[in-house]
């Protein structure tokens, strides 16, 4: 209900193997257990609101703890199932039900209409509690076969790989995972002599960032730019380097986890002003799309403001240079749309103080929202608007302004 209030069309859920088939395989031909009938209901409330689905699943590691006893592990403690095709078969088993055309579409009278499209293939494999570390080549297995499965299902079905967190510990182990010849691998994996890479079978590039906290454990400005920059790179860098295993560039990149921080470290009203500029410039950067995680109202409110002004939020572009700073320092972005004029989201560079700046219009007068969504009308002069910007130590109020022919 929330996500529908805030104007967001997706929403999400992660599916823990160890708890959809805790005993053993399930067969959904004789019984559906208690844990896929929940899983159920989530999917119709979700239908119900018209929201689309990223389903992340199969969650092996992290909160997850890995693979169920049954399983068993190729290394003690690790991610890694012994049973490898058993994981592979469960990943089949969820889009069997939960795509489009699926059972439980059929059985809802959805049709095709209606149905889990994007799956995220674990979280934060590389680092997070029970994980892959040392298993990036087992976990490249894991993805490539569960990809072919999952697409013989439904050929429509996107993969979305590899969720890794923010930082260099990410990286590092991203490049092993997309190296076919690398050697970080289970001893039962390198026995087997065969290789793999998740690059062929990604469809979209997925990472997690903490704007507040990345940038305070890496003693810099970390943003979500940054963390998407850094994983595209080293997926750019892989595209080429094996013949066998070679891809074509990803288009998309989704950031699938991430707030400010999850300590509340920032004031609400800090947070709120957070989101606008999260927002511009994860866009601006190509970011496809962004999570909203722990909103609080403030937060809220903002999203929803945001997603109301910007229902299509490409493209943004980076328009400091198209504005007259009068005083202080300002980041400006815009969203022009052809014969429908321009849209601009603006806010004073953190610990500059105040702004006044001059932007060039089009129409006789402007509409300028804030993050509560309150909004005042002022009217321009020869096609230029002056406009005060509040500053902030840590988190200026951005503006934004819809200018209209």
């Amino acid at each position: 209900e929330k996500e529908v209030s805030m104007g967001l069309r997706w929403t999400f859920m992660c599916v823990f193997w160890s708890k959809m088939e805790p005993e053993g395989p399930v067969d959904l031909e004789k019984e559906v257990p208690v844990a896929w009938r929940s899983l159920d209901h989530f999917v119709i409330e979700a239908h119900k609101r018209k929201l689309n689905i990223l389903m992340q699943a199969p969650v092996v590691g992290g909160n997850a703890g890995g693979p169920p006893a049954w399983a068993g592990r190729r290394m003690k403690g690790k991610s890694a199932p012994a049973d490898m095709d058993a994981l592979v078969q469960f990943a089949g088993k969820l889009v069997k039900r939960y795509s489009p055309g699926g059972t439980l579409a059929q059985e809802q009278g959805w049709g095709w209409d209606y149905g889990v499209r994007a799956w995220e293939l674990d979280n934060e494999p590389e680092s997070y509690f029970t994980n892959w570390k040392g298993q990036a080549a087992d976990y490249a297995e894991f993805v490539t076969k569960s990809a072919a499965l999952m697409k013989q299902i439904d050929p429509l079905t996107l993969i979305l790989a590899p969720s890794v967190a923010s930082g260099s510990h990410g990286a590092d182990w991203l490049k092993h995972a997309l190296n076919p010849d690398t050697n970080q691998g289970s001893p039962a994996f390198i026995q087997n002599k065969k290789k793999y890479s998740i690059g062929p079978s990604t469809d979209v590039v997925t990472f997690h960032n903490y704007e507040g906290l990345d940038s305070f454990f890496s003693g810099k400005d970390f943003t979500v730019t940054d963390a998407f920059m850094q994983v595209r790179n080293v997926f750019e860098s892989r595209e080429t380097a094996s013949e066998t295993f070679s891809y074509r560039r990803k288009m998309e990149y989704w950031h699938t986890e991430g707030s400010f921080d999850f300590i509340g470290a920032l004031a609400e009203e800090r947070r709120a002003n957070w989101r606008f500029q999260f927002f511009t410039r994860a866009f601006a950067a190509g970011i496809r799309k962004v999570v909203v995680m722990d909103a609080k109202p403030l937060e809220q409110q903002a999203v929803k403001t945001y997603t109301q002004l910007l229902p299509n939020q490409f493209p943004m572009l980076l328009a400091t240079s198209d504005i007259k700073v009068q005083q202080g320092k300002v980041l400006a972005y815009q969203h022009p749309v052809p014969n429908k004029g321009t849209t601009w989201i603006l806010w004073a560079e953190v610990e500059t103080g105040d702004a006044v700046v001059e932007l060039p219009v089009k129409g006789q007068s402007v509409a300028i929202y804030n993050t509560t969504g309150n909004l005042r009308t002022v009217q321009t002069t020869d096609g230029r608007l002056k406009l005060d910007l509040k500053g902030d130590p840590k988190m200026p109020s951005p503006l934004i302004v819809t200018d209209r022919p």
